[in-house]
């Protein structure tokens, strides 16, 4: 047999084994969904008094579990506040904002604070001169910053209860 076609053979039974050693290993994220997507947290919710808060509160129940009357309650105030991007005043139909939601929020048993803290995300947005479509544009930032921090609520309240 040739040089050439021993090595062939060596490569592909190579390949082979490493085929048959590496069918068993998979990769999964550390830090995704798949790791904390299982864990809950029994709480209640304070009545919300805006749509953005009622938003955060059907996201963060919807991860952390149904509520619990018998459990901590979470209240949280939400917040909104666009500014306009760019640094030049040009007389355009587009303008292009970024909408900041905070929320601050706050778990209480028995009157005592179990955990607080403020989260903030934001979103992107543009105007076109049409108030419709203005308005439509401004709202769908608002739920798509409310959700993002949400999840980082969610996930400070993951790290702050599970402690205890």
């Amino acid at each position: 047999m040739s040089f050439a076609k021993v090595l062939r053979a060596f490569c592909l039974g190579v390949a082979l084994v490493a085929t048959g050693l590496l069918a068993g290993c998979t990769l999964t994220p550390v830090y995704g969904d798949v790791a904390v997507s299982g864990q809950s947290v029994a709480l209640s919710y304070a009545e919300p008094q805006t749509r953005l808060e009622q938003l955060v509160y059907r996201t963060l129940s919807a991860r952390l579990g149904a509520p619990n009357a018998a459990a901590p309650q979470f209240s949280a105030e939400v917040s909104s506040s666009a500014t306009r991007i760019g640094l030049s005043d040009v007389a355009g139909p587009v303008s292009e904002y970024q909408l900041t939601v905070t929320i601050t929020y706050r778990v209480e048993q028995d009157s005592a604070e179990l955990a607080s803290g403020t989260r903030s995300a934001t979103a992107g947005y543009r105007t076109n001169g049409q108030i419709i479509a203005d308005d439509a544009a401004r709202t769908a930032a608002e739920e798509q910053a409310a959700k993002a921090a949400a999840e980082t609520v969610r996930l400070a309240l993951l790290a702050d209860l599970q402690a205890q």
